[in-house]
């Protein structure tokens, strides 16, 4: 237990651009960092004096002492049980990124881990090669960095080990604009023509299912017959990004090609299970598949989530509402929608063609 003669308190008085006064008050501790606070009036500055000194003789330990008791290693030993272990997926993403927190920081005190500190670290992550041997990028550095500040975050918020997190004062690097890449109305029927012709039984089947509904792959790899009604023509999307239950009705040709498939393992059975049978769970490999077919047609600017995209600007250019495209992608935010939304050029040429028509004349004579 702390004596009072081990502690140092002091208010100064500063003046104020307004006229007003501010009072900066301080305990400063034998072998341990000071504690500072800010106050508009004297008397407030006084409380907290006392009530920080009352604090430590009682052997209470304010969010500073808790942070200089902690160590990163313990922060995600504690993240890892409390709030990952609910989100298998995510704890499996997460991981590799943990683990370097963990090989680099692990040792350093909550404390020690301050804004210029991490922007150490950037640059540490920044110098590194992948395991593919390729340079690491800015948006995977920030998502090293984001996935170490939620555990932060949850440390000051909820645990109450630190005041606040350091991650919030360090910039993220520049993110790439997404891919802006959607296939044609001509591109698609051939695409789908091709993959029909494959000798993988699911290429087919996946690929109409993004295009047509703007499924991601996950989503559609980890669809169960017992998540379809073929009675209300429904599907329900339980395994989802955001982790929001989504439910997408069956237009014609979904409903066709998934009456047609082999329903004999219902409930329980995947609906592309993989080939082979070892994997848990048993999602389906297309992606070889599926590059072979996009290079056969010289689509190389085309990845899977293009499908995606696909679906999206043809569902705009169809007149679907932002709040349609939402409803369907299954996005929280409006601009995540305005992201995968990409008109063609064509279809902006008409509508500039047809106000100019209205507006100008159709030979323009006003000219």
């Amino acid at each position: 237990m702390a004596k009072s003669s081990d502690n140092i308190r002091c208010i100064r008085k500063y003046p104020k651009k307004d006229g007003t006064f501010s009072f900066h008050a301080e305990v400063r501790r034998k072998g341990a960092k000071s504690l500072r606070h800010v106050f508009d009036t004297l008397t407030k500055a006084k409380n907290w004096v006392r009530s920080t000194e009352s604090d430590i003789l009682q052997g209470k330990l304010p969010q500073e002492i808790k942070a200089r008791k902690y160590t990163v290693n313990a922060l995600i030993e504690q993240y890892e049980t409390i709030y990952l272990s609910r989100f298998p997926k995510r704890m499996n993403s997460q991981a590799h990124h943990l683990a370097w927190w963990r090989e680099h920081y692990g040792h350093k005190l909550l404390s020690d881990i301050t804004p210029s500190l991490l922007a150490e670290a950037k640059h540490a992550l920044l110098s590194e090669n992948t395991i593919r041997k390729t340079p690491r990028s800015g948006p995977t550095v920030n998502r090293y960095f984001a996935t170490l500040s939620k555990a932060f975050s949850l440390a000051s918020s909820e645990w109450e080990w630190i005041a606040e997190n350091p991650f919030r004062k360090v910039s993220k690097l520049p993110e790439n604009k997404g891919r802006t890449r959607f296939l044609s109305k001509e591109e698609l029927q051939v695409l789908l023509q091709a993959c029909k012709e494959h000798k993988n039984r699911n290429l087919y089947g996946m690929v109409l299912m993004a295009a047509s509904l703007g499924m991601r792959y996950g989503e559609i790899a980890s669809l169960k017959w017992k998540n379809l009604d073929f009675e209300h023509r429904l599907i329900t999307l339980e395994v989802t990004k955001n982790h929001d239950v989504r439910v997408l009705p069956m237009p014609d040709q979904i409903y066709s090609f998934l009456k047609s498939c082999n329903c004999s393992n219902h409930d329980e059975g995947y609906i592309f299970p993989s080939q082979n049978s070892s994997r848990e769970p048993t999602y389906t490999m297309i992606r070889k598949a599926f590059r072979g077919v996009l290079k056969q047609l010289g689509l190389n600017d085309v990845v899977f989530h293009s499908l995606r995209h696909t679906a999206a600007s043809h569902l705009a250019m169809s007149g679907a509402t932002q709040g349609e495209l939402m409803e369907v992608l299954g996005h929280r935010s409006p601009t995540m929608t305005r992201r995968y939304a990409h008109f063609s050029k064509q279809h902006i040429a008409r509508i500039l063609q047809k106000t100019s028509n209205n507006l100008i004349g159709s030979t323009g004579e006003h000219l």
